[in-house]
């Protein structure tokens, strides 16, 4: 929908699932792709890391980074994408995606097509897609409940951020949006729907050598 690739990338949805390579979402929720990512991810957060801390010492900066870590950091970029189509046609009052589908790749923003656009629903977006990635991750990777929450979180409000700094009019509406976010059950406790966001948990990319900070952490 030309509306919501205005807003950005992570906003984009093909209109249909035409071409090969489409999955359902179910494919993405249940399948091996989530470890995929998370390898994936893995591997670009180490490269971040110089070879000379410590120098010589072989598969260092894979050590460095903590699988847990990566698994947050994956889901950070999956909830957004999963999230954003939908914040955003709620901004725009628009029809957003159903029956998703998805196209594998490993890194960079997940191709999303739809079979069908609807009435904007964050609620199942969060309920089918969000909560039962997040539950895989904690089980496989433990990753913490409240870590990834906060992701899902701070994946909401990002979608807000990128869309009102591509349309300023918004902002007002973001802050309700916001609000409707939060009140889910998954997100309840996560935050105060203020704009610039402030999560009550950390992402964890601090624990990566050099990493620092973002900037809705509650350590920041």
């Amino acid at each position: 929908m030309p509306e919501l690739d205005r807003l950005g990338e992570f906003f984009a949805v093909e209109r249909t699932v035409e071409g090969d390579g489409w999955r359902p979402l179910a494919d993405l929720v249940e399948g091996t792709y989530l470890h995929t990512r998370v390898v994936a991810t893995h591997l670009a957060l180490s490269s971040r890391i110089p070879a000379a801390t410590p120098a010589g010492v072989p598969g260092h900066a894979r050590q460095a980074v903590e699988p847990r870590v990566a698994a947050s950091v994956a889901s950070l970029g999956l909830f957004a994408r999963l999230l954003s189509p939908t914040v955003g046609a709620m901004l725009l009052d628009v029809d957003a995606p159903a029956d998703v589908h998805w196209r594998e790749q490993p890194t960079g923003t997940l191709p999303l097509a739809a079979g069908a656009w609807s009435s904007p629903d964050l609620e199942a977006v969060l309920s089918d897609g969000v909560a039962p990635l997040a539950a895989r991750l904690r089980a496989k990777h433990s990753v913490s409940e409240q870590v990834l929450a906060g992701n899902a979180a701070s994946a909401v409000f990002g979608a807000l951020r990128m869309a009102t700094l591509a349309r300023p009019d918004l902002a007002d509406r973001a802050l309700d949006v916001g609000a409707r976010a939060l009140a889910h059950p998954y997100l309840e406790g996560t935050g105060e729907p203020d704009l610039p966001f402030r999560r009550r948990s950390c992402c964890l990319f601090y624990r990566i050598p050099g990493g620092g900070t973002c900037g809705d952490c509650v350590l920041a």
